[in-house]
């Protein structure tokens, strides 16, 4: 009998070990699922009316908008591309259609970001395994960024 439970266990262990994966190979301790926790611009603190998260995977970037908790209705999803290089996490969203007003590869427009379409290049201040904070330089002044990860 112990034999056979020390076999279970051991199939297990290499199953739970083997189910997390990451597409195209490793990309760094940003894969995952992030929750923005808070914006300020120069130390103010900004408005955050809904639950935003941010998925990274591959080259690709989720930015999802929850309404209302629990978070369970309808919401937005914008997507984007996004690299990193040095200290520096760069996304690139398109520049949003004048005929199209829901366009899922849009700049996310609650977000502060700049809505022109080009790259959007964010210093990493802070990126372990569970905190992530970017701040972005803006003619007004410097937007932070504060993320919690959620797996």
């Amino acid at each position: 009998m112990k034999k056979c439970l020390r076999f279970i266990f051991m199939l297990m262990s290499i199953w739970i070990l083997n189910g997390c994966t990451q597409n195209n190979g490793y990309i760094g301790p940003i894969f995952g699922s992030w929750s923005l926790i808070s914006i300020s611009e120069d130390g103010i603190p900004l408005k955050l009316e809904d639950e935003t998260t941010f998925s990274f995977q591959n080259k690709i970037v989720q930015v999802m908008k929850y309404r209302e908790p629990p978070y369970t209705g309808t919401g937005t999803t914008k997507y984007g591309n996004f690299t990193i290089s040095d200290d520096v996490l760069t996304m690139q969203f398109q520049l949003k259609l004048p005929d199209i007003d829901n366009y899922v590869y849009m700049t996310p427009d609650w977000l502060y970001f700049p809505m022109d379409g080009k790259p959007i290049h964010f210093d990493i201040k802070k990126l372990n395994g569970s905190k992530m904070i970017l701040t972005l330089a803006t003619d007004k002044g410097e937007l932070e960024y504060r993320f919690d990860k959620t797996w």
